[in-house]
């Protein structure tokens, strides 16, 4: 397998992004019909911030504007909230010529499951954590791969795990797999049970998981 591999390689390049000035509502529907749950938001090409499902509903919720069947026949309320108002601080960025290991350093430091590639001070892609996992990103901190036996293994993990939606409205292979270091001992990955991106995955009934799951 390449262990050269970069942002540009695995990157996202077409992603879904609204604009501040957007209506609220507008974007919830995009969230809806896209099936994602987080859309970028732009200012320009640059990366201000993002809007998760959770905030738009709660927002639309709160000012009374969530649709019911049939509403959206008639006019649109031009004075509801905007995307702006509510949107979240923007994803954490990398260049597209970062390293994958780079990215989960992202991912793992800021608790987010994506980050978005900048060029220029352009939003130019958004790389996944299941995008970095399933394109074999080093799980140390020097960069260094695993062994090939522990490569197999989190490909056979790959395979048994259902899809999860990506900002783009694509599906995403969830990957359940972990690392270890050189005692043995499990460091960084993804659980295989909930399916967080977590610093300190340990061993539990034959699976890698979190320490949340662990004492489930």
């Amino acid at each position: 397998m390449r262990t050269d591999t970069t942002v540009r390689d695995v990157m996202h390049r077409e992603f879904l992004g609204v604009s501040e000035s957007d209506p609220l509502a507008d974007a919830a529907e995009l969230l809806v019909e896209e099936g994602t749950d987080c859309l970028i938001v732009l200012r320009g090409g640059e990366s201000v911030g993002r809007l998760g499902c959770r905030d738009a509903l709660g927002a639309l919720l709160d000012v009374g504007v969530v649709a019911t069947e049939g509403a959206g026949d008639g006019p649109k309320d031009e004075g509801g909230p905007t995307v702006g108002s509510v949107m979240g601080p923007p994803l954490p960025t990398v260049t597209p010529d970062d390293a994958l290991a780079v990215v989960e350093e992202r991912l793992v430091a800021e608790g987010v499951d994506r980050v978005v590639a900048v060029d220029d001070g352009q939003a130019v892609g958004v790389v996944t954590a299941s995008d970095a996992l399933a394109a074999g990103a080093p799980r140390t901190g020097d960069g260094a791969r695993e062994s090939i036996a522990d490569e197999a293994r989190v490909a056979e993990s790959r395979r048994s795990d259902g899809p999860v939606m990506g900002i783009d409205g694509g599906a995403d292979p969830t990957v359940g797999a972990s690392s270890t270091d050189a005692s043995g001992s499990a460091t960084q990955g993804v659980c295989e049970n909930c399916g967080a991106l977590a610093p300190d995955l340990v061993t539990a009934n034959g699976q890698a998981v979190c320490p949340d799951c662990r004492d489930v």
